[in-house]
């Protein structure tokens, strides 16, 4: 009936009102997206807790195909295939106004993370790459779908904080592959719903059935 970038409408006749709310609940539930699962946060001076934060960003949604990508198990290495990474990093300069962080702020990171993890082995080799969050085997620039296509937040005037002079946020964020029943965060929809829409017939005695 109805098909744009953000609705759809649709009808379904003659089926149980049963079979139509299996297909809400698997809306719902059963479709699978990308969001914000890992936060990685290096600074935070704002007045905003690291876990709110993180659960606000959340909550942003992900432009990009999750068909593209692979599910991320806990035995499994964040690689190209099953992780999407981006990164933030906004500073309120002192004497300055405040300013407001939005989603735009949220930057694409196709080789994947940059940030060093911290080795306990002071021996390790200076010479060999430092080792990061994730195993990027290639950059996902060079994906075909990405070529024209770069991974960005759906909506980029989404409020994630507001900073005060002297004020930062530096952070990574990791995407990956999810399902509204493990969190509503991986949801593809704000809202699924449906109605009855009855037949109504008119008989030769001009007497109203309703079905």
């Amino acid at each position: 009936v109805r098909l744009n970038e953000d609705d759809m409408e649709f009808d379904m006749i003659g089926i149980d009102a049963a079979i139509a709310n299996s297909f809400r609940r698997i809306l719902i539930a059963e479709l699978p997206t990308m969001a914000i699962e890992k936060v990685l946060i290096a600074n935070n001076t704002s007045i905003i807790q690291d876990e709110v934060l993180a659960h606000r960003l959340g909550l942003v949604p992900i432009r990009v195909d999750p068909r593209l990508f692979d599910y991320l198990s806990e035995n499994d290495q964040p690689n190209e295939k099953n992780t999407v990474v981006f990164k933030l990093h906004v500073q309120c300069k002192r004497g300055s106004p405040r300013i407001t962080v939005k989603s735009d702020a949220l930057k694409w990171l196709p080789n994947g993370s940059e940030l060093v993890k911290e080795t306990r082995n002071a021996t390790s080799d200076s010479s060999s790459k430092p080792e990061t969050y994730t195993y990027f085997g290639c950059s996902q620039e060079t994906i075909p779908e990405f070529v024209k296509n770069p991974i960005i937040p759906k909506y980029p005037d989404i409020i994630v904080a507001k900073l005060g002079p002297g004020q930062e946020i530096e952070l990574e964020a990791h995407a990956v592959k999810g399902i509204g029943k493990t969190h509503a965060k991986w949801s593809p929809v704000a809202t699924a719903w449906y109605r009855m829409l009855p037949e109504v017939r008119i008989d030769c005695n001009c007497r109203f059935l309703l079905f």
